[in-house]
């Protein structure tokens, strides 16, 4: 029997670049968007369930509450590997999040190991050095329960570590651990095989590195600006790849306000536009939008590039493949590119 493997992690980010590791041809690697969405996506029975808590920025008892609430529809004897999905410089609750999963979970032994070797992010001396650490992070005095921290500088230890496990503890950790684990189970991603045409881009990050991405796109793309998060009346015309942007329309609408019309936005247009793919940037507009389509979970099918999970969703207009990116990650080409491989596969 295939090994069935539960992440808890404290935002969708998160959840999806965790899981994204164990997607396979034949594998159901499954996202709930929220606790109240477990039941529901776990009745999918898919090999790897991720679920997000959206508890990062609550208080640590508000937040092993809402990690409580997420497990209530399972049972620790239907998973062979649990991961406790961590930021990977231990902001958030750690502590309480860790806790509530290991009562659940029942396993003495807790293992953590925050490093991302690719990203030159390592643990010695049990603490997190490296890449975009200005001070050594001490990782197990995050945690309120006695943790193991190996030390750990390269994906070659992650998986002797993995390895030489003799139990199956709770693992600890972020993107370089869950792809051991995955390494673990022999899963190989699948090729990139680019996304669905024709394509919709949602842009609601202000950020300059999305914003000339944006500028990059071809010029034949149909362009659409939102000023304040809204936009005139005009159907975009379906079958057409398009980009759609916040702009500021000059007044003093608040962020909030502007943010919550532009979620409305992307789904009106993409009801009306149906594309086979939505890249979505910026994390806020991605969690409102999919809030408007009434998406509770995504299906991950590969990672379309490093950083880039490949996820799909069911709408009304049929299964829509879905990216989404924050608003200051990538090369200036990034969506350029995606635009014009879209429908190759």
């Amino acid at each position: 029997m295939r090994a069935k493997v539960l992440i808890i992690a404290d935002d969708l980010t998160g959840a999806l670049d965790s899981a994204v590791g164990f997607a396979a041809p034949g594998r159901r690697v499954m996202v709930a968007r929220s606790p109240e969405d477990v039941a529901e996506t776990w009745a999918t029975r898919p090999d790897v369930l991720a679920v997000n808590t959206s508890s990062r920025e609550i208080s640590a008892k508000a937040a092993a509450a809402r990690v409580t609430h997420a497990l209530e529809a399972l049972s620790p004897d239907d998973f062979d590997v649990v991961m406790k999905k961590v930021d990977s410089r231990l902001k958030g609750n750690p502590a309480a999040e860790t806790a509530a999963l290991a009562r659940w979970a029942g396993r003495a032994r807790q293992v953590a190991c925050p490093a991302i070797p690719e990203m030159d992010r390592r643990v010695e001396g049990g603490a997190l050095v490296g890449a975009g650490v200005a001070d050594p992070i001490p990782v197990a005095s995050r945690f309120d329960d006695p943790v193991e921290v190996p030390e750990i500088g390269s994906d070659a230890e992650l998986d002797r570590l993995i390895t030489d496990a003799p139990d199956s503890p709770l693992w600890i950790g972020a993107r370089g651990l869950s792809f051991a684990l995955a390494r673990q189970l022999g899963v190989t991603a699948p090729p990139d095989t680019g996304l669905a045409a024709p394509v919709m881009i949602a842009n609601g990050s202000r950020d300059p590195v999305t914003l000339t991405q944006i500028a990059a796109l071809p010029e034949n793309l149909t362009r659409i600006e939102a000023p304040d998060g809204t936009t005139s009346d005009a159907v975009p015309t379906p079958g057409q790849p398009l980009a759609l942007t916040i702009t500021d329309g000059g007044g003093a609408l608040p962020g909030a306000e502007a943010a919550r019309r532009f979620a409305e936005t992307i789904a009106r247009t993409a009801r009306a536009a149906r594309p086979a793919a939505l890249v979505i940037c910026g994390g806020e507009s991605a969690q409102a939008a999919l809030d408007r389509l009434s998406v509770t979970s995504l299906q991950i099918i590969a990672e379309l590039r490093p950083g880039l999970p490949l996820c799909r969703i069911d709408t009304a207009w049929g299964p829509v493949d879905i990216v989404t990116k924050s608003g200051g990650f990538g090369a200036p080409g990034l969506l350029a590119e995606i635009v014009t491989t879209a429908g190759t596969r």
